[in-house]
């Protein structure tokens, strides 16, 4: 696999820069990201 761009832990900013950095088609982009566990009950519950 090759890229010209390697973002690893996107968040927000980060997937503005793969964004911006994919949108015309110039640059391929890799984006790593490792998220944890969503079982908590905090993070199951729906928003108020």
């Amino acid at each position: 696999m090759e890229a010209d761009f390697v973002i690893i832990g996107s968040g927000s900013a980060g997937s503005a820069m793969a964004y911006r950095l994919s949108e015309d088609g110039k640059y391929s982009v890799l984006v790593l990201e490792y998220g944890g566990t969503d079982a908590g009950p905090l993070i199951q519950m729906p928003g108020a």
